[in-house]
């Protein structure tokens, strides 16, 4: 009994005078237009993914997010468009939070390295069902829900329309360290910046279902990774390689004011095998283990299927095991997520001519 009122208590919270934050995903490359707009279009032909997430599900049904997205690359004009759909529901209330978006990324193909350019605008919808809050004044301590409420509803559902921008910088390079080389390492480094109006004081949409002045605070995230081939194995060069990644997202209303903003620090690396690939992340607040803070492991392991020359298929799957706050007791966090990609592009404006050495880089599988 005492977890449902206190969920209660926090949704309450959330949806009066408090901001709303943007849930996390753990595969954050496996959603990646979500993690990025400058990500779209990133691989040839036509790209489909989907994920969903379960967090804490012993709480009160918990939080629960899904993403949804289509892409296609058109190199002939340097260009990637996509599709994204989003849901997210928490707790029993049914504080439900819905968009569509539309994104664009320009390309520029550079010597052994891309700069990409995203933006994407979306139509959001949040809302409640107000039948399912209990309020203090209905509690009687002995008894519980027992009292007619005094307190009046805010409205059912608010929308509003929300802009993104990000940049990505894809390239090549070798590393030499001591008497070893090693060849053909695949780097990845971005930005991105979510909720573009909010950075302009009240400019943002407005959220409130209580008829407050109150939009979604801005989310800077940075990411970056690389692959870097260990080992290659026998004549038809099987490959084992390793690769590191970091992801750091603030939220709120000042970038810099580490004190009052959201922050989370996600961190580790990746074994990759002939498309298979196993990992382990640590996530937390601070850049480092601290228990004042929830912080929790990241396992994560997937495959990648060429079914032919024209279809490839991804599959993975993640679990987040709270090691403080909350703990294990919650239930933890669960990800699926999933791609198909078909290589064969529409080329709706045509084939691409692309000057020698000024080329698209071909998308490495795991970014």
């Amino acid at each position: 009994m005492r977890n449902i009122y206190t969920l209660i208590v926090l949704l309450m919270c959330f949806v009066g005078t408090l901001q709303a934050q943007d849930p996390s995903f753990s595969q954050f490359y496996a959603n990646r237009i979500y993690l990025n707009p400058a990500f779209t279009g990133i691989e040839g032909g036509v790209s489909v993914a989907g994920v969903t997430r379960m967090q804490w599900l012993n709480v009160d049904q918990g939080f629960r997010t899904s993403g949804f997205s289509a892409e296609i690359q058109e190199p002939a004009i340097k260009s990637g468009f996509g599709l994204s759909l989003f849901h997210d529901t928490q707790g029993l209330m049914q504080l439900n939070t819905t968009y569509i978006g539309m994104s664009y990324a320009y390309t520029i193909p550079l010597e052994e390295q891309n700069i990409h350019i995203g933006v994407q605008a979306r139509w959001v919808q949040r809302s409640v069902d107000w039948s399912k809050i209990v309020f203090s004044d209905q509690l009687d301590p002995v008894y519980g829900n027992i009292y007619q409420s005094s307190a009046v509803p805010g409205q059912e559902r608010v929308r509003y329309t929300d802009f993104d921008m990000g940049v990505l910088w894809r390239f090549n390079s070798d590393l030499k360290l001591g008497k070893r080389k090693y060849k053909d390492l695949h780097h990845s480094i971005g930005f991105s910046i979510h909720h573009l109006p909010s950075l302009f004081g009240r400019n943002g949409g407005n959220e409130s279902l209580q008829n407050l002045n109150t939009s979604t605070p801005p989310r800077f995230t940075f990411h970056a990774g690389s692959v870097v081939p260990l080992v290659i194995f026998g004549s038809k060069k099987r490959e084992l390689s390793f690769s590191p990644n970091i992801k750091i997202d603030l939220q709120g209303e000042s970038m810099f004011n580490f004190s009052e903003n959201l922050q989370v620090f996600t961190y580790g690396g990746y074994l990759l095998y002939e498309g298979v690939y196993i990992g382990a992340l640590y996530q937390n607040k601070q850049p480092f283990s601290t228990f004042r803070n929830t912080n929790a492991w990241i396992l994560a392991l997937g495959a990648y299927i060429d079914s032919d020359k024209k279809n490839t298929y991804f599959v993975g799957f993640s679990y987040d095991a709270n090691t403080t706050g909350v703990g294990t007791r919650a239930g933890g966090v669960y990800e699926l997520a999933f791609r198909w990609t078909g290589k064969m592009g529409l080329n709706l404006f045509g084939t691409s001519s692309r000057k020698r050495g000024k080329r698209f880089l071909n998308c490495y599988r795991f970014f």
